[in-house]
């Protein structure tokens, strides 16, 4: 009887999960988060959100060395009505070096974040 087991990680960590902040309507507010890559290789992190246009992200993409951080921001602009908006922020891992294993597993994470219009 073979056994095989599989561990899924979360290879990057960063300084802060939620936005949750309070936009003026018609104004803008911004978040700087800091990811790092927690993992032996280089990686690629690409930003993007999924469900809301107006959220911007600086830079979209790192490239980050192994242990490596660096900061990126998400923008938002209050162009909504006033109330509750939610939207995710989605990071995708892309191995830029061969693994020895010769697995190469890219993730996917979306985060669920919110903002209130005011």
């Amino acid at each position: 009887m073979c056994l095989l087991v599989f561990t899924f990680s979360f290879s990057f960590k960063m300084n802060e999960l939620e936005f949750n902040e309070t936009v003026p309507k018609g104004l803008k507010k911004s978040k700087t988060y800091t990811l790092t890559n927690n993992n032996k290789v280089n990686k690629l992190y690409a930003m993007s959100i999924e469900g809301d246009k107006n959220i911007k992200i600086s830079p979209n993409a790192l490239n980050l060395k192994p242990l490596d951080s660096r900061e990126f921001t998400l923008e938002v602009t209050g162009n909504g009505k006033v109330g509750v908006y939610k939207y995710f922020l989605v990071v995708k891992e892309v191995n830029k070096e061969k693994i020895k294993s010769g697995i190469d597993i890219n993730k996917i994470i979306k985060i669920k974040q919110e903002y209130t219009i005011k």
